[in-house]
């Protein structure tokens, strides 16, 4: 008997079962309907049951398969974490490295402003030095000639004085002779 003959006959026991009086339910045959289920159950094709297990399996598939899309996303997840803390590091380190560079231009602009200014200083204090020593180098050289200018007068007023003794010499003894 094929199944759908067997449902046929569910449904003649349903609808030959007496009414019972003052309700709407009928009276069926217990036994009898249990007999033709099992009957359908003897007589399910082979395909109907390889569809409740592949009914089966897809559910196993479909868990399994959800399982591992959740693993996915959760590695994803983290990955993507990872990632922003990855970049939230890297921006750190590049205002890091802006900072050093920032206190390394400032500090060079210092040293470069120190150094002109001690330039500057030892520029004066070059320039001081030569123009004190070139007006103690004048006043020495000046002293030097006023010191020679004297000695050389001292020096030709002797020579005068020894040029006129010898002519008042020579005189006297021109005149004595």
């Amino acid at each position: 008997m094929s199944i759908e003959s067997l449902l046929d006959n569910i449904e003649d026991v349903i609808e030959n079962s007496k009414n019972v009086p003052f309700s709407s339910k009928i009276s069926v045959d217990g036994e009898e309907i249990k007999t033709l289920i099992e009957d359908i159950r003897l007589n399910m094709p082979d395909e109907l049951m390889k569809a409740r297990k592949i009914a089966s399996e897809r559910k196993e598939i479909l868990d399994a398969a959800q399982a591992t899309a959740e693993g996915i996303i959760s590695d994803a997840n983290k990955q993507a974490q990872d990632i922003v803390s990855e970049h939230e590091i890297t921006k750190l380190a590049e205002a890091n490295a802006a900072d050093i560079l920032q206190q390394a231009r400032t500090q060079a602009t210092e040293i470069i402003e120190q150094a002109r200014a001690t330039a500057s200083d030892l520029t004066d204090q070059a320039q001081k030095w030569s123009t004190d020593l070139r007006v103690s180098a004048g006043e020495y050289v000046e002293n030097i000639v006023a010191t020679a200018d004297e000695a050389l007068t001292a020096s030709v007023n002797e020579i005068r004085k020894a040029r006129m003794s010898l002519r008042n010499a020579a005189a006297q003894s021109k005149t004595e002779q």
